[in-house]
């Protein structure tokens, strides 16, 4: 169910019909008389029986989304109080998810090119402003009909600028189990390169259909990223061009210092 009911007004937002619920929060239309662009309302599933972690996350995006700026993050709007209400208002971008390119993998190779060269461009705009991802996943990108793409839900981010407030409450492994680097498995949040990692999973599912380290559940089986290589992608597309194995492959090094040290090189 939704958390607030369409038509209520909060803040001098009103509220809509919800556009998408997910495990984690409700995402809302919502209008504003002063507004100059659509508007979206994220309001997280906070209550009984509801992890601690929800909270903290919907922390996170609240403050790292106010620092950051320009074409590759929705505009910040305005947050609610966590004590009141928790909601974070932002910009409605005209976009479609990658999800529904990975849904049509396997790719052709210039197309998967052309997506994960935008994918990189986006997250090398994320780390100029000292903020790291950490959650990357088709879901949490959007493709502009431009073909410049948008990254969403900053629930798990790192911000150079502020306390890790995740950090300080578990030492779990928090991320997308397919997409998160062996350093996240370990611990490390504050390596920019964890965000290559997560692009090359996204580039190797586009380009093959499948993940490189299929759907672990337990930790466990994200460990074995520590020490098994996925199945090169050509063994599986063979139409595949082996320089784009190369930069796949290259993103997924165990070792980060192996890795494209920038996105932006990766975009390259």
């Amino acid at each position: 169910m939704a958390l607030v009911e369409p038509g209520t007004v909060v803040d001098g937002f009103t509220v809509g019909e919800p556009v998408h619920e997910g495990g984690m929060a409700v995402l809302h239309r919502v209008t504003r008389e002063d507004q100059e662009f659509p508007l979206l309302m994220k309001v997280p599933r906070i209550g009984p029986g509801e992890p601690a972690a929800t909270i903290i996350s919907y922390e996170v995006e609240a403050m790292v989304m106010a620092a950051l700026q320009g074409p590759a993050v929705p505009r910040f709007v305005a947050a609610g109080d966590v004590a009141v209400l928790p909601y974070i208002v932002m910009e409605h971008v005209d976009a479609r998810p990658l999800q529904e390119w990975a849904d049509r993998a396997p790719l052709p190779a210039d197309e998967v090119a052309r997506l994960g060269a935008a994918l990189a461009t986006a997250v090398h705009l994320l780390h100029q402003q000292e903020a790291i991802h950490l959650d990357l996943k088709p879901g949490n990108v959007l493709v502009r009909p431009g073909g410049e793409a948008v990254l969403v839900d900053f629930g798990l981010a790192h911000h150079g600028h502020f306390p890790d407030l995740l950090a300080e409450e578990t030492t779990r492994p928090i991320g997308s189990a397919p997409y998160m680097s062996p350093e996240q498995i370990v611990g490390v949040r504050s390596d920019p390169r964890s965000d290559v990692f997560a692009i090359g999973a996204i580039l190797y599912q586009l380009a093959t259909g499948r993940l490189p380290f299929g759907q672990p559940t337990g930790e466990a089986g994200l460990r074995r990223r520590l020490w098994r290589d996925p199945v090169p992608p050509r063994a599986i597309a063979r139409d595949l061009p082996p320089w784009l194995q190369e930069i796949i492959l290259r993103c997924l090094e165990v070792d980060g210092r192996a890795r494209y040290p920038t996105a932006a090189q990766l975009a390259l």
